[in-house]
């Protein structure tokens, strides 16, 4: 008799895993964009900061009152080097002539953070005793648009 299922742990554990979480790049146009993902991805960052913005004065108790100023996002990337990787070429070429990417971050569930950056750091790693690596930082111009799964962008 061959087994056709087995049970199901009831304790699994809600995480998820980064190796789910991928960049891509425009390699379209506004119009119609192609989505490009990164070959060989390793690690990919979604950061998202705000300027700190102190409005403490003498009477909140000798407490500091911070306050969210401007707001800024960048997403980072180190892949392995594959050659011929159209979103990778993407990210050399916005750096080489200083033009700007349009890139996101999908989300295991479909839902994805997208925007409009400069490509500030591009490098290249070739160690004689390991795989070659590039790594990347784009640094978001403007907002960084969230869409949910199933819906269009705006």
């Amino acid at each position: 008799m061959s087994i056709t299922s087995l049970p199901i742990n009831p304790n699994k554990a809600s995480a998820t895993l980064g190796k789910d979480y991928l960049l891509s790049v425009n390699t379209g146009t506004n119009d119609v964009p192609v989505w490009s993902q990164v070959g060989g991805q390793r690690n990919t960052s979604l950061n998202k900061s705000a300027e700190e913005i102190d409005g403490s004065d003498k009477t909140t108790g000798g407490w500091k009152i911070t306050k969210a100023g401007l707001r800024s996002w960048s997403m980072e990337l180190e892949s392995v080097v594959v050659l011929d990787d159209k979103g990778a070429d993407a990210i050399d070429y916005a750096f080489e002539n200083g033009v700007e990417i349009n890139c996101r971050v999908e989300y295991p569930n479909g839902n994805v953070f997208e925007g409009w950056g400069s490509v500030t750091e591009c490098s290249i790693e070739a160690p004689h005793d390991d795989v070659a690596t590039i790594s990347a930082t784009i640094n978001g111009n403007g907002p960084l648009q969230k869409i949910k799964a199933g819906e269009a962008a705006e």
